[in-house]
């Protein structure tokens, strides 16, 4: 099997400081324009025009809708129409595609999945408003030399605490240890306090908590991964993958009832609420737990994968994309758009503000957010990892997190759940040959 084109872990390493580093300067690439480019086609058409986004990522709904009327501000012509869907987004997304009702723009992740949507997207590499993203947060979204998305946010994610709460347990330290972290549950449980928040009728949370647990294996992921995508190993011979299940097993015994129950908006509540004191989540729940909870003081812990204190860490990366359809019969707005998005204020305010994220807009302000400067001194100071899920084949996302709820339900224990997902691993890994 040829070797597939994943991002190196060198490549994901620069990523991150350079794009912190980036943030309010004024850093260009090199890329030049050419004759399909958002400058040379914005002319002054008033004719009406819808672009239809497509994405997941509700937590941005209310920083789009504004985001749209901003643009319209500007372009009275223009209306932007978001579609938010969160569940089986994947499914609705290629259904929509092989029916031939290709949004103008659609969200993905980064990396395997250029190879993925590679027929459908326009090519951005010689875009002038390319050189306005910081240019390390461009691997994650290049397939052949070709730029096939618009690296939208840079992103981290572990346990989110309650500060607050955890004084009062009389927790002083922070659990770097599956055991330490039980002894923090039992702690805080109490003095009437629920341990977790756990939001997992979402499959992607338990999807995102196994990428945790796996990035601790270290070593050269690329490597490993392509011994996998070959079949020379399975996903659960990698000794780090199997503490999924003690994880799993701990956020349930010390967590909020139903758990299979609790979408997104529930777990959030619970921690906002000061009711639960952890929730596995990033940076991007941070606006809608202070539209909760203004003052609420919370933090990033590095999750804690096992035994070893010193591989806790925080997942960091930039793996959320728009891509433009490349037979979209509003192209040249949608290209007009995104160079809007670069170099206006409101539109470098999209992330950074509107969301509380980090944008990776060169020049756009660094969001004044706990989460996001938390991120920044793990970055410098502590443990951090790639989000390895973008070395997975197609697909496996969903089914990794759908066979770990069956396991949360009792439709399987821990033997049936490893063979299941090696087995969904490998059937995946030879569809994406």
């Amino acid at each position: 099997m040829a070797a597939k084109r994943w991002v190196t872990l060198a490549a994901t390493a620069a990523l991150v400081p350079a794009l912190l580093t980036a943030c309010g300067s004024n850093a260009n690439s090199n890329n030049t324009s050419n004759n399909t480019s958002a400058n040379e086609n914005s002319g002054n058409s008033t004719e009406p025009v819808e672009i239809n986004i497509l994405q997941y990522a509700p937590e941005m709904t209310e920083a789009i809708n504004k985001l749209a009327a901003d643009y319209k501000k500007e372009h009275p012509n223009v209306t932007i129409t978001a579609t938010i869907h969160q569940d089986d987004y994947p499914t609705l997304l290629k259904s929509r595609i092989n029916s031939g009702d290709i949004p103008d723009i659609f969200m993905t992740g980064a990396y395997n999945e250029n190879k993925t949507y590679q027929d459908y997207v326009y090519d951005l590499t010689n875009e002038p408003f390319m050189k306005n993203i910081v240019p390390t947060a461009l691997p994650g979204v290049t397939l052949d030399n070709k730029v096939l998305g618009f690296p939208l946010v840079l992103q981290a994610h572990s346990f989110v605490y309650n500060k607050k709460l955890f004084a009062e347990a009389g927790i002083t330290e922070l659990p770097k240890t599956f055991a330490e972290l039980e002894d923090a549950a039992k702690k805080l449980q109490a003095k009437g306090i629920i341990p977790f928040s756990n939001g997992y009728k979402e499959w992607w949370v338990l999807e995102q908590t196994f990428t945790q647990v796996l990035a601790s294996m270290g070593g050269d992921y690329a490597k490993t991964f392509d011994e996998l995508n070959a079949g020379d190993k399975k996903l659960f011979d990698i000794p780090a993958a199997s503490n999924i299940f003690k994880l799993i097993d701990l956020t349930t015994k010390y967590g909020n009832p139903k758990p299979l129950e609790t979408d997104l908006n529930s777990q959030v509540a619970l921690f906002a609420e000061g009711k639960a004191a952890m929730m596995h989540q990033g940076t991007w729940v941070e606006d809608s737990v202070r539209k909760l909870n203004p003052s609420i003081d919370m933090g990033f812990m590095p999750g804690p994968v096992g035994d070893d204190g010193s591989k806790a860490g925080l997942m960091v990366d930039s793996n959320i994309v728009w891509r433009v359809n490349k037979d979209s019969e509003n192209l040249k707005e949608v290209l007009k758009f995104l160079d809007w998005m670069t170099t206006s204020e409101a539109g470098k305010a999209f992330i950074p503000v509107g969301t509380k994220q980090i944008s990776t807009v060169a020049a756009a302000p660094f969001p004044d957010a706990q989460l996001s400067k938390e991120t920044q001194t793990i970055l410098k100071d502590g443990v951090t990892y790639p989000w390895v899920k973008g070395y997975w084949p197609d697909g496996f996302e969903q089914k990794a997190g759908e066979i770990l709820q069956k396991y949360i339900a009792g439709g399987a224990n821990v033997d049936d759940a490893k063979e299941e997902m090696n087995k969904t691993y490998r059937t995946l890994a030879e569809a994406a040959e």
